[in-house]
């Protein structure tokens, strides 16, 4: 197996520009995973690696792999790594083909939710309670950056993304018969828990701004999640609770 110890080495930096550039992956279909456990959990997944380089000297914990596999140094791992520790190995997924269409009853949708973290938080938590699919509305975070890949553990491979506008959204809730509510702490909201949620679309909002008004004018109202002392959620937590509203 051919081992790579330069970190200038064109496959290097082609899979660092990966990690760094939404464009690039765009460009190449390409996106970047790390650790054996990810690894496993893209095979379990029915993915299938495009490439695959592994720290020298473990390549014994890799699962059968039918793509091409390098043996890497430990500085090289570390610049190909997204982490101050690397997993021993990193890998190369292609980007899923978008669905033609919404199906379903029970979505979230994320009205430009910008930090990777919460957005990995959200797709593990949709994988965990069996949301038919999350929605990203306008400049959200990219669910394919290393962050928000590394927080959805996993939960990426398996929940079903959609992007649209806020228009394509209203259509497509019209066309499944499903009640659009945007979560928001107006004082007409009504408590999550007294909202009919197994049949609906429910929109999270910005970290710093909430919903936007352009989505608000398309819900049929606001839903609030009841709490005491602290002014508000973090995005990703009040998405967690509402899905779970949504499963209960």
């Amino acid at each position: 197996m051919p081992t790579i110890t330069s970190r200038d080495n064109p496959q290097v930096k082609s899979v660092c520009a990966l990690s760094v550039s939404g464009k690039k992956r765009r460009e190449t279909g390409l996106f970047v995973c790390e650790g054996f456990t990810l690894l496993d959990e893209a095979l379990r997944s029915g993915l299938a690696p495009r490439q695959v380089f592994c720290l020298e000297g473990q390549e014994g914990r890799l699962p059968p792999l039918e793509c091409p596999v390098t043996a890497v140094s430990g500085p090289v791992l570390q610049k190909l790594s997204d982490v101050p520790a690397p997993q021993g190995v990193v890998f190369t997924l292609p980007l899923p083909k978008a669905p033609e269409a919404l199906s379903g009853t029970r979505f979230l949708a994320l009205d430009e939710l910008r930090d990777p973290g919460n957005l990995g938080t959200v797709l593990r938590t949709a994988d965990a309670f069996g949301l038919d699919g999350v929605i990203l509305l306008g400049d959200c975070a990219d669910p394919y950056s290393p962050k928000a890949v590394r927080s959805a553990m996993g939960s990426l491979f398996r929940v079903v993304l959609h992007h649209m506008d806020p228009q394509e959204l209203g259509q497509a809730m019209k066309r499944l018969d499903l009640p659009l509510y945007a979560a928001a702490l107006d004082t007409d909201s009504r408590p999550v828990t007294q909202t009919e949620l197994h049949r609906a679309c429910v929109v999270v909002g910005n970290e710093a701004h909430g919903v936007s008004a352009a989505v608000k004018r398309l819900c049929r109202g606001s839903v609030i999640i009841p709490i005491q002392n602290a002014e508000s959620l973090n995005a990703g937590v009040a998405a967690g609770i509402l899905m779970w509203e949504m499963s209960r």
